[in-house]
């Protein structure tokens, strides 16, 4: 098309074209709307076709969390994205909904698709926003999916059990497990956490008083693996297992995300890479591993928010910024209704927000102070709901009480909590005036921890003669925290470590550093006996039990098959199982809590008959039998099938005889 040209005055010129109207405010808002609409009915189509669920779903759920544009670097909105989801998905399940067969995943789903495509579409150059969506991608992000992969090798039991005996036997290898699938069950088969539920018949759900963001938040993987209801005993047993599994993933990664996202390590990917693999370890095989094995993920995951709200704090430049402030909330929503004690770890995050305090850090528009507002009385109102719960704890004295002994390596505590002290102080000596303010926020970690620590210590010795269950389990939280956070003070160290370019050497010296960390709480190797070179780390060695237990799993697991379809059928005044005969591998008293854990029926009355349900020989069975039915008029022993006709003759008493059934 020829140029125009201008006569008039004597000599041509050539007219430029007028630029592209771009489309009005209403046309790109109704564009938007229309983009919103489709994207919420494809994602709603999807879950309830079941396009949407098991591995589809969760790859899909992780992609739509990731292209939410927080971030540039793709390190930090791991890091965001994960405080954010991990911490504030619990709170959908406080209160009843009426979300129908759609599910509370299906529709926090298909809103944020929604958003997504009603933000991009209603651009005026939704190319350019569209773009925003994919995170600017660096050759040191692989290390977030190798610590995936790392972790898939320690949880591959919970991702790869078949079926529910195998899924319920390495279960069992873990008694707290018991306790966090009842809730989990629950929560899926109410629709909401225990403490909102009513009391039945008067008795006190046993949970009642125990605060549930981890178990809210499995509830939530579960259905989006196997979607919203509750479905029959076995999927429920594989969806937690596998659920409690990607939990530990997600959380690993979100950790492993906030050390890649510090500058001081992104460009310097040849101490990142050992750094991330000692941190991925410390979850994986080290004490972390741990608290998994032994059934209470719920604690190894307080402690990673702990790790990661620190991680998020000393990365924040403004202190009314809030998307920033949303993260640290929820994850410190997470970790107060995961294990509450873990809060007095997390005091260095608020301390390294405000700090230092310049007034230029604080400005803010009025838009920003309102949302500020809001996200500081949400946090508040969270915890004043989860210290609601807790103060219906039955004990007296709960953190005088004795659960069990836990295992933790002190001399291992007071040597990570002595090196972060002390290389905050050569930072402190030498460090710019911002690191320094920074860093030294970091030293009230160990020093409120040893102080809470002590006071925990003071408190059961006093009352009880000796270190009870909490005042281990502290410690053990303060071992695998201080130990995470060990590289912390370490990358602000000034010019320890000159950046230059990579050469073969440095890639090799730092991979061969990272493979020697993964090794330092023992050997991590599996699947090595017959060559006389058994695992050492806790990780490892749980995972080889639990494949061992799942190729040959105990006689009690057998209860997972048995119980199918009793649901609704227990009596007022309780069911209780007696796993006899048995061939000694689980207790029965365990086997009698995942009884009343697989029927929704576990009370603090229903409890204590559990734990009166020990038979060590089957000469013992007759007299359990008989004083159970004495003490609770109307309750029920339920036996093996196989085992029903010997029980009730050995009985001998008409009036108990039918109050004996088989399973």
């Amino acid at each position: 098309m020829a140029a125009s040209v201008e006569v008039g005055s004597g000599r041509a010129r050539p007219q430029l074209p007028l630029p592209p109207q771009l489309p009005s405010p209403t046309r790109r808002a109704a564009r938007g709307l229309v983009v919103a609409t489709l994207a919420w009915f494809a994602v709603l189509i999807g879950r309830r076709t079941g396009v949407l669920d098991g591995p589809v779903g969760v790859v899909f759920a992780v992609m739509l969390v990731l292209a939410v544009p927080t971030s540039r670097e793709l390190p930090r909105r791991v890091l965001l994205g994960g405080c954010l989801v991990l911490g504030w998905t619990q709170v959908f399940w406080w209160w009843p909904l009426p979300v129908g067969s759609v599910g509370r995943v299906a529709i926090l789903l298909a809103v944020l698709a929604a958003g997504i495509g009603a933000w991009v579409a209603s651009a005026e150059h939704p190319g350019c926003r569209a773009r925003r969506l994919l995170p600017r991608l660096r050759p040191t992000d692989l290390l977030l999916a190798l610590t995936v992969a790392f972790g898939s090798l320690f949880t591959g039991p919970w991702l790869q059990a078949k079926t529910p005996t195998q899924t319920l036997g390495m279960l069992m290898l873990g008694w707290d497990n018991v306790a966090h699938f009842s809730m989990v069950h629950m929560i899926r088969r109410f629709g909401v956490t225990v403490d909102a539920l009513p009391s039945p018949d008067g008795a006190t759900w046993q949970f009642a008083g125990y605060p549930q963001g981890f178990h809210a938040l499995t509830a939530s993987l579960v259905e989006l693996l196997i979607g919203p209801g509750d479905a029959d005993t076995g999927a429920e047993l594989l969806a937690y297992a596998q659920a409690v599994a990607l939990v530990v993933l997600a959380a690993t990664t979100m950790v492993v995300a906030g050390f890649c996202a510090l500058p001081a390590l992104r460009r310097r990917p040849g101490v990142l890479v050992p750094v991330a693999a000692f941190v991925a370890a410390v979850f994986y095989v080290g004490p972390g591993a741990q608290s998994i094995g032994e059934g209470y993920t719920n604690f190894a995951f307080a402690c990673s928010l702990v790790v990661a709200v620190i991680l998020l704090a000393a990365q924040t430049a403004r202190v009314v910024a809030p998307l920033t402030l949303a993260g640290i909330g929820g994850a410190l929503v997470g970790i107060a209704t995961s294990w509450v004690l873990m809060l007095a770890l997390a005091l260095p995050a608020v301390v390294m927000l405000v700090l230092p305090l310049r007034r230029r850090r604080w400005t803010a528009s009025e838009k920003q102070l309102v949302l500020a507002t809001v996200l500081v009385l949400a946090v508040v109102g969270c915890m004043a709901r989860t210290a609601a719960v807790l103060s219906h704890v039955p004990a007296k004295s709960p953190l005088t009480i004795d659960g069990g002994r836990v295992h933790v390596n002190v001399g291992l505590v007071g040597v990570a909590a002595l090196a972060i002290v002390g290389m905050c102080l050569v930072v402190l000596r030498r460090g710019r005036r911002v690191t320094r303010v920074r860093v030294g926020a970091v030293i009230t970690m160990p020093v409120v921890g040893v102080a809470t620590a002590t006071g925990l210590v003071a408190l059961q010795v006093a009352a009880n003669g000796h270190v009870t269950y909490y005042g281990f389990k502290f410690m053990l939280g303060m071992e695998i925290v201080l130990l995470a956070l060990l590289p912390l003070p370490l990358v602000h160290l000034p010019d320890w470590y000159p950046r230059r370019r990579a050469t073969v050497t440095d890639a090799v010296a730092s991979v061969l550093i990272a493979l020697a960390l993964t090794q330092v709480f023992g050997f991590a190797g599996t699947n090595l006996d017959e060559f006389g070179l058994g695992a050492e780390a806790d990780g490892a060695k749980d995972s080889a039990r639990q494949s061992t237990v799942i190729a040959d799993p105990p006689s009690a697991a057998e209860l997972a098959a048995r119980v199918a379809g009793m649901q609704g059928q227990v009596p007022p005044a309780g069911a209780f199982y007696l796993d006899i005969p048995s061939d000694g591998r689980v207790s029965t008293v365990l086997a009698a809590q995942w009884f009343l854990a697989l029927t929704d029926t576990w009370t603090l009355d229903a409890n204590a008959v559990a734990s009166d349900t020990v038979v060590r020989d089957p000469r013992q069975t007759v007299a359990v039998a008989v004083h159970i039915l004495d003490s609770h008029p109307g309750a029920v022993v339920v036996v093996r099938r196989e085992e029903l006709d010997t029980v009730r003759r050995a009985v001998r008493r008409p009036d108990l005889m039918s109050r004996i059934a088989g399973l």
